[in-house]
Formats: structure tokens, C-alpha cells, sequence
């Protein structure tokens, strides 16, 4: 069956998955690939995001890359469409839960921060929260006493999820995968007419989601088990890689 949408993951796919630069000339060939493949100029089916990043983020590169269809953002919590600025927030997540994990911020933010220096809150986030450190040994430590204060506010149950270098915070039945469910059922899409691209485990709910997933040699081995196709490179390298492979094809 042709594929008629890809949606991929962001860090570690299409940037580095550390706090750097993208690397040019390969940055710029992706751009234009996803480009002809929205305006329809090549076989390659169009594009989307499914990123953990905040609605911002995700809409500025839908801008560069000419993105027409909506993007996953907050790992599941939001649907954002660029054609009329809208963000739907997943029907899990209520005014309750979100006064809870702004709660649960401010205890991180003043009783966990000072002891690791280096840990970072990701802003811009309304349902769901990630913590950025270069030092990602220091995440068991911080995920036990993030549970433990999450445990002590009435009505709010987390998952929390390491992955390169992040702790993502995420409300139980907010998931990359069952925001694709909502957004391929809103397009008429199948499961099987769906692609996806993802590097750490946050994203294995991405490959639940598709027909067809691949993920860049930079990913944790518990994705790569489950690909249909693991590309020899690393992030952008290995997604030029797979937008070139036959199943990534409208026809």
C-alpha cells in the first residue's frame, strides 16, 4: 500500500540529538526533499512532525520545511495545525492534570535543580514537561525524586522517560502514537498508508502507530529491534537515507 503521510521525530532524527548546530549541506537537502515532497514535485510521500518539542519549536521548522500537515507536539499532547494556528489538546489532559504538573515543576525547579547543576527545564511546554542535561547519568537520581514529588500531589500520575538528554514527564495515555491515531483517523488515513522515524523510546509508541517504521543507527536498541528498517547512519545522515528507501514512496 502507498504511503500517504511520514511523521518523524525531531531530535536525533532530523537534528542532532545533543544542543548543537545542524550540519549544512545536509540539513539544506533535507529541506528541499520534504519541500517538493509537500508542493507534490517528487514521488517521496509529504512530511510531519511527531516531537516532544513545545507548539513553537515544531511551527517554526513546519515554516522552513513547508509542512502542510498537522505536527505531533509535546510528545502527544498537542495537535498543531500551520494552516490556521491552531493546537488541540489530547483529550486525556484537564485543567486539573495541568495545574498538577505546574506543581510539579516548581518543586523541581527549586529542590532538584540546585543539586545537579547543569539540568535544565525545557520551556514553552503547556501538558507535558522534558528536563535537557549533557550529563544523562544523572537521570536515574532525578527521575526517582521526580516520582516521588509527583506522588505527593492529589490526582496526578506521571510516566516519566530518560531518553539521550532528556527526562520526559508525560500524563498516562498522552503518547506520540495515540495523537498519529487521532490525526490519521481526522485525515481518512490508514494505519498502513502511514510511516514513521524515531530514535529513543519515547517513540516506540510511533511504531504501534504506522505501517512502516525506520529509525537512524543512533537509536536505542529497543526501537531498532522493532524497525522495519535501521539505516547505517546516524541522525539527519540517516534520514536522507530513509526518505530514499521504496516504502518511503507515495506510489
Amino acid at each position: 500500500m502507498a504511503v500517504r503521510l511520514i511523521l518523524s521525530d525531531i531530535d536525533g532524527c532530523i537534528s542532532p540529538e545533543e544542543s548543537e548546530a545542524w550540519v549544512w549541506e545536509r540539513f539544506s537537502r533535507f529541506v528541499q526533499m520534504v519541500r517538493d515532497a509537500s508542493a507534490g514535485r517528487s514521488a517521496l510521500a509529504p512530511m510531519t512532525l511527531c516531537t516532544g518539542r513545545p507548539q513553537p519549536y515544531a511551527e517554526a521548522l513546519m515554516k522552513v520545511l513547508d509542512i502542510r500537515f498537522p505536527s505531533v507536539c509535546e510528545s502527544g499532547a498537542i495537535l498543531y495545525s500551520l494552516s490556521d494556528n491552531c493546537s488541540r489538546m489530547a483529550p486525556e489532559i484537564t485543567p486539573e492534570r495541568v495545574l498538577g504538573l505546574q506543581a510539579l515543576r516548581h518543586r523541581i525547579v527549586t529542590e532538584i535543580f540546585p543539586d545537579f547543576p547543569g539540568l535544565v527545564y525545557q520551556c514553552g511546554k503547556e501538558a507535558q514537561m522534558s528536563l535537557y542535561c549533557e550529563r544523562p547519568e544523572c537521570f536515574p537520581e532525578v527521575g526517582r525524586r521526580v516520582a516521588e514529588f509527583a506522588a505527593t500531589i492529589p490526582g496526578l500520575d506521571v510516566i516519566i522517560t530518560p531518553s539521550h538528554c532528556y527526562i520526559n514527564i508525560d500524563l498516562p495515555g498522552v503518547t506520540k502514537g495515540a495523537a498519529i491515531g487521532r490525526l490519521l483517523a481526522d485525515l481518512g488515513i490508514a494505519r498502513e498508508e502511514a510511516a514513521g522515524i524515531g530514535d529513543t523510546l519515547g517513540d516506540l509508541s510511533i511504531r504501534d502507530a504506522v505501517g512502516f517504521f525506520a529509525c537512524p543507527s543512533n537509536a536505542v536498541d529497543a526501537l531498532k529491534r522493532v524497525a522495519d528498517y535501521v539505516s547505517p547512519h546516524p541522525d539527519i545522515q540517516g534520514m536522507l537515507d530513509i526518505l530514499e528507501r521504496p516504502e518511503m514512496r507515495r506510489a
